[in-house]
């Protein structure tokens, strides 16, 4: 829960048995406006969701999807458009609940990492499905781009 400041100024830090909750507020005190989130005032900042990093899986060999669009200057969506039509990854699963997995042909441009276990998964891995996998792709990649 939050407090405006003005009411936490007129808390006592310790309440003794009598006067727990029998004592009453001064009205007059509430006169100044709330302080406005972000505002200068503000004693403690926003907290906002960081920037996804760079090199967000901290592989400096290899780009994630995101990371090869950012690097392109293009989106998500190109680079999966352009390496599906390359043949160099595929979707498995059915709707939203799926995944990308690198083909035959994938697997010389990049690997398949789970960065929850922080692993490499080969290509006859049983758990390449199960897991967490994402396939990551060298800098040959970029010849396709």
């Amino acid at each position: 829960m939050k407090w405006y400041q003005t009411v936490l100024d007129l808390l006592s830090p310790t309440i003794s048995g009598d006067e727990s909750t029998n004592s009453l507020i001064d009205q007059e005190t509430h006169h100044t406006d709330p302080v406005e989130i972000g505002s200068d005032a503000d004693v403690e900042p926003v907290h906002r969701k960081q920037k996804r990093k760079r090199n967000r899986y901290e592989l400096d060999d290899y780009f994630s999807l995101v990371e090869l669009g950012e690097f392109i200057g293009r989106s998500r969506q190109y680079v999966v458009e352009v390496l599906e039509k390359h043949r160099i990854i595929r979707w498995t699963g059915q709707g939203k609940r799926g995944k990308y997995l690198l083909t035959d042909q994938g697997w010389q441009y990049g690997l398949m990492y789970d960065p929850s276990e922080i692993t490499f998964h080969n290509h006859s891995s049983k758990r390449l499905t199960t897991s967490n996998a994402q396939p990551v792709l060298g800098y040959d990649i970029l010849n396709f781009f």
